[in-house]
């Protein structure tokens, strides 16, 4: 898939036909579904309406998007399950590692609540949960892990990308340290998969849902656990599907599958599976490091002209640690009244409240976006 290909000619609004309609900004929050998605989603649904819901119908589908979703953080297929969501990835980690009385995780103030809750949930089981104190820009370094962390440290859970700032956190960094501590990193990744490239060499678990970045269909996600973190899980669900023995149904033989497909305990979203696999096909034949790059484009554009007009930028102004995400705020405009003016024009954003609590624009375009609909968009904004 070529970017510039998809953005000058009529491909772009084959595959994204809402491109006719309106200009969507919003894949942080929710994605629209690229045509070739929701055509193989329908195309099974026939196919099942007319021969039923058979394994050999989409087993090879099924395996070779674990296999494309394994290419795309440098995994192995082994290493992959499928999720509802990341908060069902995120905990099902949480449910099933072996907690010791005084463990503590840490994770961030200022994260969405996916990664938080799972986590909270474990103080009913005498595991500690410890903030990292949270900053504006959404920022959460190296020194400020390093702050939290104790020799009760069990696990440190940080999300890639800020969902509001879009500040993109320095994993390998972070996961070397962690690593050498003998902690284990979980990641959420819902708002840099698809975007932005992910190194996963120091990561134990990672987990993202499909519907914003992935542009993929609600209800299916994926969960990467290490490999030598596997057997050390003792799944909370379990099924019929996550026992080597899963043909031999009255074997009942309680011998755990030793991949991630353990976490799997019965059937699961077929129907988001194959639309998971047009989408990551779409991706990894557009490049993820061409779609950072492009993205990194709009941001150099969008930046400047905002500051111009007076608005305030919120997130990172270094763009080494920028994302997908801008965001910004105005001190003189009513920013609710405005994304209701953009909602009316055609311009689909996120209204959203800031880390200090100021409401704020989040605007995410995603790489099928053309320069012209950005320059339509910044024309659109008022002058503070």
């Amino acid at each position: 898939m070529n970017v510039k290909l998809l953005e000058e000619s009529a491909l772009r609004h084959y595959e994204f036909p809402i491109t006719d309609q309106k200009v969507f900004l919003a894949h942080a929050a929710a994605s629209p579904l690229p045509r070739r998605v929701s055509s193989a989603m329908m195309q099974y649904l026939a196919v099942a309406s007319a021969e039923g819901q058979w394994e050999y119908l989409y087993a090879d589908i099924e395996e070779e998007t674990r296999r494309y979703a394994a290419r795309l953080i440098g995994a192995q297929e082994e290493e992959i399950a499928f999720v509802s969501s990341t908060s069902m990835g995120l905990s099902m980690v949480a449910s099933s590692i072996s907690w010791r009385k005084g463990d503590n995780v840490v994770i961030a103030d200022g994260d969405f609540p996916s990664n938080i809750y799972p986590w909270l949930n474990l103080q009913s089981r005498g595991v500690t949960v410890k903030f990292i104190p949270r900053h504006h820009d959404g920022a959460v370094t190296l020194d400020d892990v390093m702050n939290q962390v104790d020799d009760n440290t069990r696990l440190v859970s940080l999300s890639s990308v800020n969902y509001i700032t879009g500040y993109k956190i320095d994993i390998p960094a972070i996961g070397q340290y962690l690593h050498e501590n003998g902690i284990l990193f979980c990641v959420d990744a819902i708002q840099s998969l698809g975007a932005i490239p992910i190194d996963t060499i120091y990561v134990d678990f990672l987990a993202a849902g499909a519907h914003k970045w992935l542009l993929g269909p609600q209800g299916i996600g994926i969960l990467y656990v290490k490999r030598c973190n596997i057997e050390k899980l003792t799944p909370v669900l379990a099924g019929w599907k996550c026992v080597q023995s899963s043909k031999k149904y009255l074997n009942y033989d309680f011998c755990l599958l030793d991949s991630a497909k353990c976490l799997e305990p019965g059937g699961i979203n077929i129907t988001g599976i194959v639309g998971l696999h047009a989408a990551l096909g779409l991706l990894l034949e557009t490049g993820i490091d061409e779609i950072a790059g492009r993205l990194a484009g709009f941001r150099k554009i969008m930046k400047p002209a905002l500051r111009e007009k007076g608005y305030d930028l919120i997130g990172p102004s270094d763009d080494e640690l920028s994302s997908g995400i801008t965001s910004f705020s105005s001190q003189t405009l009513g920013i609710t009244n405005l994304r209701q003016k953009l909602d009316n024009n055609g311009f689909v954003v996120s209204l959203r409240d800031s880390l200090d609590g100021r409401k704020c624009i989040r605007i995410s375009p995603h790489f099928y976006n053309s320069a012209d609909e950005i320059a339509l968009f910044l024309a659109e904004l008022p002058y503070c």
